[in-house]
Parts: structure tokens; C-alpha cells; sequence
């Protein structure tokens, strides 16, 4: 599942048929057909395949659940690898974007480091409220224009 699907547009009452299903969330037959072999349940396992919007709503909730990946404050997610990560020896960069974020005027961060296994660019989001913190927790290289404090 390469895409977000928004949940929001199934109604719980309701029941759809597997094209339907497509059509409301805009994905391909057979990935509807592969989450009924995967264990969507049908109201009755007769044709047409009919689905509650509540039990569909929860079979992807939780097929969603399985995918999420909580990371540790001195870990990031690399794409290549898909899953959590640290930087190689720890060395991370920071990069502001000049963006204020929320009422105290945070400016974004950005770190940046690189996977300790496949070499892969790697950038995590915060702001400079959690700065020391940040110094704390990775070994700081800073250049260029990035935050010098």
C-alpha cells in the first residue's frame, strides 16, 4: 500500500460491494479482492460481496497499525531499508528552514544523517525547542548555514 487511503469516506452503517469499495477509495480491484483473500470480512460469503463499512473501516485501521513504525529519540526511518534506523557514528546535521512553527515561534529543524546500512540520506523533523536535547542525544555537526549555537 503505497498510498494514504482516507478512512473518513467510508460511512459505518453502510455496506459495499467490493466496486464500490474501489471506487470510494480509489484503489484497483484486485487490492480490494486480495484484502477480502487477506480476511475482510463479508456479510455473506455469497456473491455479491457485500462489506460493512464498520468492518471495513476496522480491517484496514488495523492493516495500517501493522506498517507503523515508533522510533526511539536517537533513531530515524530509512526508506531503502524500511525501518528504524541510526545515523552512521551518530553524527548527525541540522538545517533550519527559517519556518516558525506554533505560538512560542520555534524555527523548523531538520536532521539530517546518513543510515548506518545502506548509506541513504536521512532527515527527521523538529524545532529548536528540542535543541538541546538534540544535542544530547546525537553528535552534531554543524556547517554551512546551519544553527550555530
Amino acid at each position: 500500500m503505497a498510498k494514504n487511503l482516507n478512512l473518513r469516506l467510508i460511512k459505518q452503517r453502510e455496506s459495499y460491494s467490493l466496486k464500490e469499495i474501489t471506487e470510494l477509495l480509489k484503489v484497483h480491484l484486485r487490492t480490494v479482492q486480495a484484502w477480502k483473500q487477506e480476511g475482510l470480512p463479508t456479510i455473506n460469503n455469497e456473491k455479491p460481496y457485500l462489506v460493512m463499512g464498520y468492518e471495513l473501516k476496522d480491517f484496514l485501521s488495523k492493516k495500517f497499525a501493522k506498517r507503523r513504525i515508533k522510533l526511539q529519540a536517537n533513531e530515524f526511518y530509512c526508506t531503502k531499508c524500511r525501518e528504524a534506523v541510526r545515523s552512521t557514528d551518530n553524527q548527525v546535521w541540522l538545517q533550519t528552514s527559517g519556518k516558525s512553527i506554533g505560538k512560542q515561534g520555534f524555527k523548523e529543524l531538520v536532521i539530517k544523517g546518513i543510515c548506518e546500512f545502506c548509506n541513504s540520506k536521512l532527515n527527521r523533523f523538529s524545532h529548536s525547542g528540542k535543541l538541546e536535547e538534540i544535542k544530547n542525544t546525537f553528535d552534531v555537526v554543524d556547517f554551512g548555514g546551519l544553527i550555530n549555537e
